[in-house]
């Protein structure tokens, strides 16, 4: 009672939209609250300043779940820079998340994994007024830190959301790569969602992570790989993110290094795919400034979609791809330079909703 209290007060004094007051003469929440305690319930001992430590511990227990805030003026003036013609009928396929720094990629997947649910909820409902025999939601999840955050706090709003339709997730990709940081594959993700109340179902992915280029068709055709990708249709929302060339966090980059430095690959691997022009990788698949390079990368990871299918997909009016566009999740480094073909690039515009930080964005803008 206390909480919905607080955040009645709350509602009442902001336009969340703006950030500002609605009534300059409204208490601070915190006073109302104590003297509402204190008329209703008669309790005078819970003061304005014992009520904040009882805001805390309610996000503490993931009771309340805190947002950051967002730069609508930020995000109207990328759709308008790169021709994002959607925006015009939906403010959130642009979303800029006003925050800077080491912490900017946790509020983005925040954000992200916000959006998610509502998107969760928009294809569940259409589902239902289509009369589909199973509305259950599809989403597939990627590898990676960015992905990771989103399913855990994905499963933090879903804890006892009777609202939220039955979900099925799907592992996009066989793994994280490398072997002391399984954290990172998605099929690591599912564990989040033991304990929650919405009926959720899964469809991993157990393959090998990489596999020569030559040898990628004769994998995916193998047992226990092939299902998934056979069920690969069924996904509704496909949730992603992409690193930058040759950074030393980028999970593809490592792998490559990796392998280099086991003697498995030559060293001047790297040096060709950056003269090829490589600036980036999702779903570890790399791209140049003007789309995918297919041919120049010596292996290939085991992912459900290609670039050209996820351009498809986001083609479709039923179909939705949130692209996690915030900074490197370790160290903070703004990933814009690959970024930006992704907003200029037909044959890479693999997204229907983007979410990205100020800093981000001001450098796009620039």
């Amino acid at each position: 009672a206390v909480l919905n209290r607080f955040l009645e007060q709350l509602g009442a004094q902001y336009d969340p939209a703006k950030g500002e007051p609605l009534d300059g003469e409204r208490r601070g929440g915190a006073a109302a609250i104590a003297q509402w305690l204190r008329e209703t319930h008669g309790r005078a001992d819970l003061t304005r300043e014992r009520i904040y430590p009882l805001f805390w511990e309610a996000a503490r227990r993931k009771f309340l779940l805190l947002q950051p805030p967002r730069e609508q003026h930020f995000a109207r003036k990328i759709a308008d820079r790169y021709g994002i013609a959607r925006f015009q009928h939906d403010s959130q396929v642009v979303q800029v998340v006003n925050v800077r720094g080491m912490e900017a990629s946790g509020h983005v997947s925040t954000v992200g994994a916000d959006l998610l649910l509502t998107l969760i909820k928009r294809v569940g409902l259409a589902k239902r007024q289509r009369g589909a025999a199973d509305a259950s939601v599809h989403v597939g999840l990627g590898g990676g830190f960015s992905a990771m955050m989103v399913a855990k706090r994905l499963a933090e709003q879903i804890y006892s959301d009777l609202q939220c339709p039955p979900l099925v997730l799907h592992a996009l990709s066989g793994g994280g790569f490398l072997v002391d940081e399984p954290q990172k594959a998605p099929v690591t993700y599912f564990a989040f969602f033991d304990d929650v109340l919405v009926d959720v179902r899964f469809v991993a992915l157990f393959s090998a992570t990489v596999v020569p280029s030559g040898q990628y068709e004769q994998v995916i055709s193998n047992p226990g790989v092939h299902e998934p990708f056979e069920r690969a249709d069924e996904i509704d929302i496909v949730v992603t993110s992409f690193a930058e060339a040759g950074h030393r966090h980028g999970l593809l980059n490592q792998y490559l290094k990796h392998l280099i430095d086991k003697g498995e690959l030559h060293a001047s691997v790297l040096d060709e795919m950056i003269a090829a022009g490589w600036i980036g990788d999702v779903q570890f698949r790399p791209y140049g400034p003007h789309g995918p390079l297919v041919d120049e990368c010596p292996v290939k990871a085991v992912t459900l979609f290609e670039l050209e299918d996820m351009v498809a997909r986001s083609a479709m009016d039923d179909k939705y791809v949130v692209l996690l566009a915030g900074p490197c999740g370790e160290c903070g480094r703004p990933k814009t330079a690959a970024l930006r073909p992704l907003l200029t690039e037909p044959k890479l515009r693999l997204w229907t909703h983007l979410v990205t930080d100020v800093q981000t964005a001001s450098e796009l803008l620039q």
